[in-house]
């Protein structure tokens, strides 16, 4: 269902900027990785643009395990010394939570030295290669700055790096100025350009974005049980208002997506064992911002007012606009009590979990006062433990996957070590 409410590029677009929201200097290696294999398997000339394109997207989140295994500000130490953790990870996320099972093993392997993959049974071994030499080419020519020079490379030909590879980076900087282009950034416009070829199914664009809504785990694992759970008790209130398919599905992606704003901000923050300060609190806040300029042109302009609205408040009382109900509607209050219901119900670092009496009364209160839309907050107080049971059963299943990634973890890094 997702081909309705974003494109294929727009879905790389959006990809892209969520890893800028972690770390900007990360994502821009990515960008620069992606960059170089793309243009090593133009030059080797067996693949078709989308075929290219689909590559870049692989590169794009060769180093997505790093956000959370690793402190992104010492990429060369991480990179160079120590890159088997975020390689694990990195490996295990994109084959549970993205579409890119097969591919994914490239991940786990791509710090190996070639003398230990050349021997390898495996579809994509040749592609792994490759990326080996474009990630250890960026790390270069950033670390060397005006010394770099790209031939060092076959002092490790055929024992950290495929000598075919090898021999392939210098026909494309032959055939293309590789370096060059990323040096005065003139490469950024050919890049873009490669990815109008990406093609994603329906199904792979909806994996994509569930990929984005288990980000939230990169930093904080309770995020991504809360904005699960926030999700189906979305969908089970819209199902008993009665909301068309069209708008439960609105609601299902402004719901999927909302805190995704809370990716740019602290760890130590959003964990933090106390109450904030007001300072902290308007940090907090900005995520909101953040999350709608990332998904600004991407999804649709009503996904996004309804995502950016789940802390309003019908009596004005909310933020970041302090918008009264007469400038919102259903959606916005399915997914304003949804979430409220979730967040409260988890005990947090500083606060202990509400009872189902507490929140109950909450909602109570916030009918007579106003602060909830009155029609809604109604339906979910007479349906409240149907809703809940039911969501819960399926958000508990939408988190299978996710949790066998980090059971999985501790054992694939041992099988390597």
């Amino acid at each position: 269902m997702a081909v309705e409410y974003i494109t294929s590029r727009n879905m790389v677009n959006l990809i892209q900027e969520t890893l800028r929201l972690i770390n900007k200097p990360m994502e821009q290696h990515c960008i620069r990785v992606s960059y170089i294999m793309s243009k090593m398997l133009e030059t080797r000339g067996s693949y078709e643009k989308y075929e290219l394109a689909d590559w870049m997207v692989l590169a794009m989140l060769h180093d997505v395990g790093a956000f959370k295994t690793d402190d992104v500000r010492m990429q060369l130490t991480f990179e160079t010394k120590n890159p088997l953790p975020h390689s694990v990870y990195g490996y295990l996320f994109l084959k549970y939570l993205s579409p890119l099972e097969e591919q994914s093993k490239m991940i786990l392997y791509h710090h190996m030295d070639y003398s230990k993959t050349k021997d390898m049974d495996y579809r994509y071994r040749y592609e792994m290669e490759v990326l080996k030499v474009a990630e250890i080419m960026d790390i270069w020519q950033r670390a060397f700055k005006e010394k770099f020079d790209y031939t060092l490379i076959n002092k490790y030909a055929g024992t950290k790096f495929d000598p075919e590879v090898c021999s392939l980076l210098a026909d494309t900087v032959e055939e293309h100025d590789i370096f060059t282009k990323l040096n005065d950034l003139s490469y950024k416009q050919e890049y873009d350009d490669s990815l109008e070829y990406v093609l994603l199914s329906d199904d792979e664009k909806e994996k994509y974005l569930k990929m984005l809504m288990y980000c939230t785990g990169l930093k904080d694992e309770q995020m991504v049980s809360e904005t699960v759970a926030t999700v189906y008790v979305c969908r089970e209130l819209g199902r008993k208002l009665k909301l068309s398919e069209y708008d439960k599905n609105e609601v299902y992606y402004a719901a999927l997506l909302h805190d995704i704003g809370m990716l740019a901000l602290p760890t130590e923050l959003l964990q933090a064992p106390r109450n904030l300060n007001d300072e902290e609190k308007n940090l907090i806040k900005t995520h909101v911002e953040l999350m709608e300029k990332t998904l600004e042109n991407k999804l649709s302009k009503e996904i996004i007012k309804v995502a950016a609205a789940h802390h309003e408040r019908f009596d004005g009382s909310g933020y970041p606009r302090g918008l009264k109900g007469s400038r919102m509607g259903s959606k916005e209050a399915i997914l304003q009590i949804s979430e409220q219901v979730v967040n409260t119900m988890e005990p947090k670092p500083y606060r202990a979990a509400r009872t189902r009496q507490e929140i109950i009364d909450d909602l109570n209160n916030g009918i007579i006062s106003g602060k909830y839309d009155a029609i809604v907050a109604d339906t979910f107080l007479k349906n409240y433990d149907e809703i809940m049971d039911k969501a819960a059963q399926k958000a508990e299943t939408a988190l299978v996957t996710h949790q066998k990634l980090l059971r999985n973890y501790n054992q694939v890094y041992k099988s390597l070590v």
